[in-house]
């Protein structure tokens, strides 16, 4: 799965990343957490210029009602995603992508959990695959959305079964363009990223409290 992560590039580089424009007054994230406001791009309308905003981190399909206690997700499995009756429309039709420059995930160890950073080998911005649904009153009036997992890479396996979708720059448009609703040809897309364009360092369990977010948390365990 994917329930933390850090997006702490600066506003330029992630707009050369991803053709947008954000707010420049936008602040980095050393421990971005599921239920908060996540930076997603998506396709504009009229699959216009695409856009950059804030979303709700907890997909809430429309039909959830005001106040309903059902649970909002955070990740959606890739396998059979363009089947599954919550997230089927929005696969096909509401993709976007959540720019990160690194996620989190922890290990099992006896008498506890050893959180992992993982990053790009150049510590580069990149975008997970992800759906969303359209702002409504539960969300805050923001769109809401689901990051997609797929099975562990050789890197991530040892660390845990689970890994959130990397794209590859060059599908992006792909990925984004509301037109393709013909998810055979996007379900290839759904993949572990390549391990060795990837880095694993242990950190400190500070990261474990969502209230802590500085860039200590980026440190390798033994420093930290």
């Amino acid at each position: 799965m994917c329930g933390r992560y850090t997006l702490s590039a600066t506003p330029a580089r992630i707009n050369t990343q991803f053709s947008v424009t954000i707010d420049p007054d936008w602040e980095p994230s050393y421990n971005v957490a599921p239920g908060t406001a996540v930076l997603m791009v998506r396709a504009g309308d009229d699959n216009a210029a695409r856009v950059a905003e804030p979303a709700y981190w907890g997909f809430t399909p429309s039909w959830f009602k005001s106040g309903s206690k059902a649970p909002r997700p955070i990740n959606a499995r890739s396998e059979g995603v363009s089947g599954k009756p919550m997230f089927r429309s929005a696969f096909a039709r509401h993709r976007c992508i959540l720019p990160a420059d690194g996620f989190y995930e922890w290990k099992k160890l006896d008498g506890g959990k050893q959180p992992w950073l993982i990053r790009q080998r150049d510590g580069g911005v990149f975008g997970f695959a992800g759906i969303y649904e359209a702002a409504n009153e539960t969300t805050g009036n923001r769109p809401s959305c689901a990051i997609l997992t797929t099975e562990a890479n050789t890197l991530m396996r040892p660390i845990h079964a689970r890994m959130p979708v990397i794209l590859a720059p060059e599908d992006y448009a792909g990925w984004l363009d509301p037109t393709q609703t013909q998810t055979s040809g996007l379900e290839k897309l759904l993949c572990p990223y390549q391990p060795d364009d990837l880095v694993a360092t242990p950190v400190s369990t500070r990261v474990n409290n969502v209230r802590n977010n500085d860039a200590e948390l980026l440190r390798p365990a033994k420093e930290a």
